[in-house]
């Protein structure tokens, strides 16, 4: 899919394997493919400081929706949308850290939650209505 963004400029839709790939690079501060190497001690840290940084944007989110603070086109800085887009990034980063591939696990995950929520429709047929109803915009 293609939209137009805040610039006006034309972008493609981001799966979240493209999310965490740059996630990962932002992390590491290169698009170098090596990974930067890190001690025990140090992946220890970094877990620490993600999760922390996680639960801090999550107080920051409740701040905002209490306040109902809506990013209206302007300066995104202390919105609903921006603590969002920061709990996302380090819900990625933290599955970056320990090897998870996020789009991989929605679909395990969604197996489980087919079942316990008795869900009439699997993520491929949402998926395709997705589509269908893309294709029409």
């Amino acid at each position: 899919m293609i939209y137009l963004s805040e610039k006006k400029e034309l972008k493609e839709d981001m799966t979240i394997k493209e999310f965490q790939f740059l996630i990962k690079h932002i992390e590491q501060g290169s698009l170098k493919d090596e990974e930067i190497g890190k001690n025990p001690e140090d992946k220890k840290e970094n877990s620490r400081r993600l999760i922390l940084k996680l639960i801090e944007e999550f107080g920051e989110l409740a701040e905002n929706v209490r306040k109902n603070i809506r990013y209206d086109g302007g300066n995104i800085k202390g919105t609903i949308e921006e603590e969002l887009f920061d709990i996302f990034y380090y819900i990625a980063a933290i599955a970056n850290d320990y090897g998870i591939d996020l789009e991989d696990i929605f679909y395990i995950k969604d197996k489980v939650n087919i079942v316990k929520y008795k869900r009439e429709f699997t993520i491929e047929e949402g998926r395709e209505k997705y589509r269908k109803i893309k294709e029409k915009v």
